[in-house]
């Protein structure tokens, strides 16, 4: 019994009749009394007050007789309509559209998966049975991220070539996916502080791989450090299509492709040297800024190596150098013609350009427009006559032209150029598969504006292209500009 239970008890006996107190005649002007409040439900669950609510409405009954005679067609048709009431729900709209894609992927890689086995092992068959086959060569590329990289390794994988590409860690890994390669490697960055570190990584592979040849991209490495690779990797065997360290800076440095170029009697930009901030100081305060447009570029032998363009303000006040400028790391200031920009992929197989693909640049459309162009191709075989290398060079060089606006329809064009790269650039995506995948003849897409879904996209290699849209956000997809600022190697100025 609870402990209250006899007080209670007394005071019932003791007050018979519940006895209220006297209602007060309460003041208009006075607060009403405090009342409790009703609990209700909260918005979250209903919008119907507590004493309002409601039940749902049914559908009306249909009448007795004609339940009882359709009752034996109903209970026939309850499982049709349970049927149509789970097919008809809202979840099935979103299903039936994510699971065709996942069908199709699924299926494609299935596909792949059981017929690259087959194939490999005809392959192995074929090449065993034939009599005539040589044995297989194992060609290395570099740049792994880059496009052209990827159809040089399907030209070399055409021509019956082992390929193995690698890549700087840290990029996307393109040729990862391609059929065409038969092994992926990942390297350290060079480091200009350890610069053989570089070259023992690729001797390594090309030690553990059989390479004989190696074709260096130098999409995302200046090729100076392939060419202090050379010597380690012609001593195992390897040939390498990169010219020798000083005929690299020769053509990578800025003030050596102006230097070469009056040698060689060629019309070359307005430029000024700057070895301190005070020569910037006197470059701005001379008025040259407003005169054009003006890069600045790393020279000499660091330039060769860091491979840096800036483009340069119109005011001073506006320019904030991040580097060194110095008589140790001297830069340059070049001013860019006005007119038609061209790039170049130029062949050279001891020291003769064997091959030469010439692209416009469109401006509008962001793209290259393959073209054939007589005065370009007799401008690199004059420049390339006048190098002096110290050994035959043997690789891919890329120029850039501009063909002067002021002069066109005056006395003639004049082609002066502003930057070369050693290395193989995206206008090699104009080439065909012949034998020789490197210097092969120029393709049908003249006067076509280069699209790199058409160079990605192969019916019996399509990972790449899958794998190359897939992993990037949209505004990653937008080809760059072309600026001479802070762009990757081997694009368009």
């Amino acid at each position: 019994m609870p402990a209250c239970a006899p007080e209670y008890s007394r005071l019932a006996r003791q007050h018979n009749e519940l006895v209220l107190p006297p209602r007060v005649k309460r003041c208009p002007h006075q607060p009403p009394p405090f009342t409790t409040l009703r609990r209700s439900f909260s918005s979250t669950f209903s919008l119907i007050p507590e004493e309002r609510a409601v039940s749902p409405e049914r559908p009306p009954q249909l009448p007795r007789l004609l339940r009882i005679i359709t009752w034996f067609p109903r209970l026939c048709l309850r499982p049709l309509f349970a049927l149509l009431s789970i097919i008809t729900h809202p979840a099935w709209k979103q299903i039936l559209v994510v699971l065709p894609t996942l069908w199709i992927a699924a299926s494609l890689f299935i596909f792949w998966k059981c017929v690259q086995c087959p194939i490999g092992v005809f392959k192995v068959l074929a090449r065993a049975i034939s009599k005539d086959s040589k044995k297989q060569r194992t060609v290395l590329i570099s740049g792994g991220s880059s496009i052209q990289a990827l159809h040089l390794a399907r030209n070399f994988h055409s021509a019956g070539a082992r390929v193995v590409a690698f890549e700087i860690e840290g990029h996307f890994a393109l040729l990862k996916y391609s059929a065409a390669v038969n092994r992926f490697y990942t390297v350290p960055r060079p480091n200009p502080a350890d610069p053989l570190a570089y070259a023992r990584a690729l001797k390594e592979i090309a030690e553990r791989e059989a390479v004989v040849f190696y074709v260096p991209v130098n999409s995302t490495t200046p090729a100076y450090y392939d060419a202090l690779a050379k010597p380690h990797l012609e001593v195992i065997g390897c040939q390498c299509f990169v010219p020798s360290a000083r005929d690299v800076v020769v053509l990578d440095d800025p003030l050596e492709l102006i230097r070469v170029s009056r040698a060689a009697g060629l019309s070359t930009p307005q430029f000024w040297v700057v070895a301190s901030e005070d020569d910037v100081r006197a470059w701005y305060e001379s008025g040259a800024s407003k005169e054009g447009r003006h890069f600045i570029a790393s020279a000499g032998t660091r330039g060769a190596r860091d491979r840096l363009r800036f483009v340069m303000p119109e005011e001073k006040t506006q320019f904030k150098f991040p580097r060194e400028i110095s008589a140790e790391k001297p830069w340059v200031i070049v001013r860019e013609p006005k007119g038609e920009k061209i790039i170049t992929c130029t062949t050279l197989k001891e020291s003769r350009a064997v091959n030469n693909v010439i692209c416009r640049v469109e401006s509008s459309k962001k793209g290259l427009v393959p073209q054939k162009d007589k005065e370009a191709d007799a401008w690199v075989q004059r420049f390339v006559s006048r190098l002096s290398p110290s050994r035959p060079m043997t690789g891919h060089v890329s120029f850039r032209l501009v063909r002067e606006e002021n002069i066109m329809n005056g006395q003639g064009n004049r082609l002066v150029a502003i930057g070369a790269r050693v290395g193989v650039s995206l206008p090699y995506l104009c080439q065909g598969q012949t034998r020789c995948g490197h210097a092969a003849t120029v393709g049908k897409l003249l006067n076509t504006v280069l699209d790199t879904r058409e160079a990605l996209f192969t019916y019996w290699d399509p990972l790449p292209y899958c794998a190359y849209y897939q992993s990037r956000s949209p505004e990653d997809r937008r080809p760059p500009p072309p600026e001479p600022c802070k762009t990757p190697p081997n694009l368009p100025l």
